[in-house]
Parts: C-alpha cells; structure tokens; sequence
C-alpha cells in the first residue's frame, strides 16, 4: 500500500489543494474559494479531501491500493504547536485550532503550519533547497515573508513568530512605517510595495498612475539610474538581512521567492554580492538560489510536515 498525503494552503480568497505521494510527487490539485465562515471552510476543504480520494482511487491508471496518512495544512498567521493558529488577519480567525477542526470532519490527522514556513519546508523537500536540512527562505512579494528550517524542521518558536525574516529591522528608511506597525522593517525597504515607494519619489515613477516592481526593475536595467538605486538598496537590505540570519541558524542555502524573485538574476546576483560583503567568514559559504514550486510549494510543505518530519 502506498502513503499519500495532502497538502492544504489556505489563502484569503482560495485554498489549493493537492495529493501528495511519500515520492514527491503531485498526484492531484484543485483550488477552490475560501468561505468567510470558519466552519464552512473546513467542511469544504473535507468534501474536496474526500473526493479527491475517490476520483483518484476510481483511475483507470491506478492499480494500488494508496493510504492517506494526513493532512497539512499551511495558513497566514502564527500557528502554536502545529495545531492552534493564534490570529489569521486576512481570515478573521483568532485562536482556532485548526488540526482538531479539519481532522474531525477530514478523518486523518491535521498538522498546521504558518504558511511562508510550510513554503520553506516544502522548497527544502522537493524545491530549491532539495538535499538541504538548513535552509533559509525570503518571499519578496507585496511584502517579506519568509520561513527557516534548521536540521530538517521549521524554527516557529514558542509562540509561532519565528521565521518572520521581513519584519527585521535594517538600517533603510527608520521613518517608514511597516504593516506589523514597527518602523524600518526589511519588507518596508526590499518588498515590492517598498521598491514601488522609493521609485515614486523620482521621475518618471512619480508621473505614472500606476507602477509595477518589475517597472522599476525594466527601468533599472535599461540604464535608468534612479530606478537602479532603488533596487540595489532593496537588495542591499535583503543582502543584510541574510547575514544576519546566517548567524544565527548557518543555513546551507538561502532561496528567494515571491514575484519579485521572477526578476531572476537581477534580483539574485546583488543579493549575493551584498551579502557576500559583510558576511561572518564561517557562514559564509551558503548557496543562493531562486525558490522553484512557485504556488505549490505550500502544498509540497503540508506533505513534508508528515513525510519529512
């Protein structure tokens, strides 16, 4: 009998949802509207698990008999205890335990995860850091999540805010105010919100109705040399950030991920060189590397939280 398992990420207006085999490999993903309704949602997500069990199982191909052996389950709020998220802004839940709601409509154990370090896992076991068990993760999208992984597990700490690698205070624009409510965030200089606010004070950023991270970047590597002192700052703090964390977990790989990382190279490359300019010698010698799952990796991480663990 073969193990299966699912990975579940649920986002402010979707969950996806995927079958995962022990192997690694996808074997099934739907994506579906999350409902408002706490209750609601965890129905549906156990309706979508069963089916999902039954049109595989009914497969011509499929000759093997598969066992589930989980679910989990990845959401955007600290989570205690792989179990308990403590506050889902983007869902209005507070205090819920999510691996009792799920597994008792489900039928399988539940393990949660916040869910930029279930992406982290999920890039260590199958993605970019594949073969690492220390590994450190920046997702630079509209603002810096990210997730860390020390000897094959997620760091969460003991109250679910570790890996919180964006709201680490860099010496960029002090007098900006992050979303968490602190001042001189990395996220409110290196994310694409923050490289959209520093363009516009320059022309021609500040003339246009509407900007992109990748405008700024186009610009940047057209020459234009207001667009090419933002990015190198965005990649300075990020460079900075990294050496920071290095010194404290000495990941053997740092991944970017996130929109922004589809700049590729002129996102990664200065990163680097920063980083490598004031790096601690014997933590120095990491790999950088872009993040490869794109929107699976939360799915890849929920089966891992089973699999690797």
């Amino acid at each position: 009998m073969k193990q299966v398992c699912f990975g579940v990420d649920i986002g402010g207006t979707t969950v996806k949802l995927g079958l995962v085999s022990r192997e690694g490999e996808l074997l099934d993903k739907r994506e579906f509207p999350t409902f408002r309704d706490l209750g609601a949602t965890f129905d549906d997500i156990a309706a979508h698990m069963r089916q999902v069990m039954e049109d595989f199982q009914s497969m011509d191909s499929v000759s093997d008999e598969y066992q589930c052996v989980g679910a989990g389950v990845g959401v955007p709020g600290p989570v205690v205890g792989q179990s308990r998220v403590v506050h889902c802004a983007n869902l209005g839940w507070r205090n819920v335990d999510i691996a009792q709601e799920l597994s008792s409509r489900a039928g399988v154990p539940v393990r949660v995860a916040n869910d930029a370090n279930l992406a982290a896992l999920g890039e260590a076991w199958q993605g970019g850091g594949k073969g690492c068990r220390n590994l450190v993760m920046f997702t630079v999208g509209t603002g810096v999540g990210g997730g860390i992984i020390c000897d094959g597990r997620i760091v969460a700490g003991a109250t679910g805010g570790g890996g919180e690698v964006g709201h680490m205070t860099v010496p960029f624009h002090p007098d900006w105010q992050c979303g968490c409510g602190r001042k001189g965030c990395l996220e409110v200089t290196a994310s694409a919100s923050g490289i959209i606010r520093a363009a516009r004070q320059f022309s021609p950023f500040k003339e246009m109705e509407k900007v992109t991270a990748k405008d700024v970047y186009d610009a940047a590597a057209a020459g234009d040399k207001n667009a090419q002192a933002v990015v190198a700052e965005a990649a300075a703090a990020l460079g900075m950030a990294a050496v920071t964390v290095s010194c404290i977990v000495n990941p053997e790989v740092i991944l970017l991920g996130g929109g922004v990382s589809a700049a590729g190279s002129a996102l990664l490359d200065p990163v680097e060189a920063a980083f490598k300019t004031c790096s601690f010698a014997p933590c120095a010698d990491v790999r950088f590397a872009l993040a490869q799952l794109g929107n699976n990796a939360g799915i890849y991480g929920g089966a891992a939280l089973f699999f690797t663990e």
